[in-house]
């Protein structure tokens, strides 16, 4: 399901962007679970000068909600890694993308008979999380305390209608080497990927972060060469392409920063904060002699390409 186009949006200053999309886990929030003041300063000064602000996170949408209570001026929620996309200011799901019943029964039996010692979760269409018993990846505080999961038996058993995604977890397997397992043998229609947690993630085919944005930039009539996105984990990668602009936490894995403009402080040093006051200061990032705009240098020093 989506929405029709809005139209244009005010255009920001010429030296901003006119979206930018913003990681929560590891960008946004400090290893503590919480966002600083200085963070949601920045956030809510860039909302006020005309940039469209997005969240866009692997939590569903009720995990992802208090930081839009917390930082004010956020417009946007691209949610579950762009599987649901929602219009935060007014609470309302503009689109989601759901794998069809065959798709998401098929995926989840090859990853079980390939991966024995795999647990599955699920997160359906109509908001449940349904989790086998021994599903036990780490994942954020907030998030678990906050997260109503149901356990079940056999996660594919309890599939009952739409599936947005499945979550894959094996003990003692790395992300990338359950994906690099599991990734030629999936369905037709669907991928698996990085998920963002100690888990990978199995979604219906061409959904990420960066479709989700795509969602928002139709409805202003935006290109994607006027976002900047920050990120930090194999989540972001992506997005991070994808965007006009994308700038990596310096706290994130070598492969993300490769993928990026630009690298940005740590979550643990406000990083967003200080890459966001320079571009609100019309100033260069990474600072340069003679800088006049945040897009104007790469990590290397070149030109923005």
């Amino acid at each position: 399901m989506t929405t029709s186009p809005l139209g244009t949006s005010a255009r920001p200053p010429a030296e901003l962007p006119r979206v930018a999309a913003f990681d929560i886990d590891g960008t946004l929030l400090t290893r503590h679970g919480t966002i600083t003041e200085r963070t949601a300063a920045a956030l809510g000064a860039l909302a006020e000068a005309g940039v469209i602000t997005a969240l866009a996170t692997g939590r569903p949408w009720p995990q992802a909600a208090w930081v839009l209570r917390r930082a004010a001026g956020l417009s946007y929620a691209v949610c579950l890694n762009g599987a649901v996309v929602m219009d935060a200011g007014a609470g309302e799901q503009i689109a989601d993308r759901s794998m069809t019943h065959f798709e998401a029964i098929e995926a989840a039996e090859i990853a079980r008979k390939l991966l024995p010692a795999v647990s599955l979760g699920l997160d359906m269409a109509d908001g449940r999380h349904l989790w086998e018993h021994r599903f036990a990846p780490q994942m954020p505080a907030d998030l678990i305390a906050d997260l109503s999961e149901s356990r079940v038996a056999d996660a594919i058993a309890a599939v009952d209608g739409p599936v947005l995604t499945w979550l894959v977890h094996v003990p003692g397997m790395s992300t990338l080497d359950i994906v690099d397992e599991l990734s030629s043998h999936m369905p037709l229609g669907t991928e698996i990927r990085p998920s963002g947690l100690d888990m990978a993630e199995i979604a219906a085919a061409g959904v990420s972060k960066s479709t989700g944005l795509e969602i928002v930039c139709q409805r202003y009539g935006i290109a994607a060469s006027d976002v900047v996105a920050f990120g930090d984990g194999l989540n972001d990668v992506d997005m991070l392409r994808w965007a006009g602009h994308g700038v990596a936490m310096s706290n994130a894995a070598q492969m993300v920063q490769d993928a990026a403009d630009s690298i940005a402080p740590s979550n643990e040093d406000d990083g967003v904060a200080v890459v966001v006051e320079a571009m609100l200061a019309g100033e260069s990032w990474p600072p340069v002699p003679g800088g006049s705009t945040f897009a104007a240098t790469s990590p290397d020093g070149g030109p923005d390409g």
